[in-house]
């Protein structure tokens, strides 16, 4: 291991892959590099991704990609890979947190399409909050255990030693995909532990991250933070949706469904609902804290056994169980006007779901020689009517 305050710049010519891990700070410092991308290429420092974060294009690169998104993603991946590996800047970069999905062969796929003197670099954060945050994130893609059903049962599909239990195809146990020992052991002998470097957040200074990834890039200080646009629901809002969840898989719902309607098209009126809400963080009860640093002082042992470049204190991804309650009360009740948005953030959502199933599906025999009959023609509205009906139809038709 080589600990260091401020990594040293990369070698001329030199590309690196940020793969998260997930919420580390990925969103700020992902928006940050998007926000400064033409300052970055006129430094020499070239971002292939699109946007913000191409998210499906790295679960397709990482093979993580859910069977109801297969589709475009596949052509627009190869893209990125031939930009990335064929890139003659002074430093090329990719950031996507889903590459961290990869495991076995797949890891070695990615150093086949990209270039196996890439670099990693891995951002972190403490266990305890980042469980919390990956619970908060699970209850988006129709979570429905408690935040202590569910760590129970991810602290029992991964052991300290890092035995998985439980069998998996797509994707492993948050566990296992946050072990930095995994890490270490796959991706090391593939891209060279030299070729990893392990990002420590400082506890104070919430832009230091900003100035390793200046340092990496070899640039002067022009990473600013921006709207993240990714908070996380209040604790009682939380719970709704959980809530919200139980009730739609019990009647059977299909989790595609779910995923089209509350994980894409509700997901922007979900960032803009949360962000106007009063903050009530989510805490882990004490137990949780504890068995999270067993996990961590474990990797933490791998690490120092490793020959991964660590920037910042190990010791700061350890937290006080002191500062975590013995028990957490879970909220069951939740403010109504809230409740009533959130209701409504869903329920257009919903609408628009069935409008897009709708105009997709193929039309029928009768549907295509019979007119429709309760659509009434527009010759009988009145002036008034008539504009109100246009306005009716020309929001359906921007909605979609």
């Amino acid at each position: 291991m080589r600990p260091v305050d401020l990594p040293d710049a990369l070698p001329d010519g030199s590309r690196f892959i940020h793969i998260g891990l997930p919420k580390t700070g990925t969103t700020a410092l992902q928006g940050a590099l998007d926000r400064a991308r033409p300052r970055l290429e006129e430094l020499g420092a070239h971002n292939v991704g699109r946007g913000r974060h191409e998210m499906r294009v790295g679960q397709v690169a990482a093979g993580g990609l859910a069977e109801f998104w297969q589709g475009r993603w596949e052509d627009r991946w190869q893209a990125l890979a031939a930009e990335f590996r064929g890139s003659e800047a002074r430093c090329t970069f990719w950031s996507s947190e889903s590459l961290s999905h990869a495991t076995g062969d797949r890891v070695q796929y990615l150093a086949d399409q990209l270039g196996a003197d890439t670099h990693v670099v891995v951002t972190l954060r403490p266990l305890a909050p980042l469980m919390v945050s990956q619970w908060q994130q699970w209850l988006r893609r129709r979570g429905t255990q408690s935040l202590e059903e569910w760590a129970a049962n991810q602290f029992a599909a991964v052991t300290v030693e890092g035995e998985v239990t439980i069998d998996y195809i797509r994707f492993m146990p948050s566990l296992h995909r946050f072990s930095l020992r995994r890490i270490i052991e796959e991706w090391g002998p593939v891209f060279g532990e030299d070729r990893i470097v392990l990002v420590v957040p400082d506890p104070v200074d919430r832009d230091r991250t900003f100035r390793v990834f200046e340092a990496l890039m070899g640039v002067p200080e022009v990473l600013e933070a921006v709207p993240e646009g990714n908070a996380s629901l209040p604790y009682p809002e939380a719970e709704m949706l959980r809530q919200f969840n139980r009730a739609y898989t019990d009647h059977g719902g299909d989790h595609p469904t779910w995923m089209e309607a509350i994980g894409v098209l509700a997901r922007v009126p979900l960032r803009d609902y949360t962000n106007t809400l009063t903050p009530h963080p989510i805490r882990a009860p004490r137990w949780v804290a504890e068995r999270a640093n067993e996990y961590a002082a474990a990797w933490n042992a791998a690490v120092e056994d490793s020959g991964v470049t660590v920037v910042g204190d190990l010791a700061d991804l350890l937290v006080d169980p002191a500062g975590y309650a013995e028990e957490v009360e879970v909220p069951a009740t939740v403010d109504v006007e809230s409740a009533g948005r959130l209701m409504d953030v869903a329920f257009t959502a919903a609408l628009r779901h069935a409008a897009r199933q709708h105009d997709s599906a193929p039309a029928t025999t009768s549907e295509l020689t019979t007119p429709d009959l309760t659509t009434p023609d527009l010759t009988t509205y009145g002036g008034r009517q008539l504009l109100g009906e246009l306005g009716r139809r020309a929001r359906r038709r921007v909605s979609r």
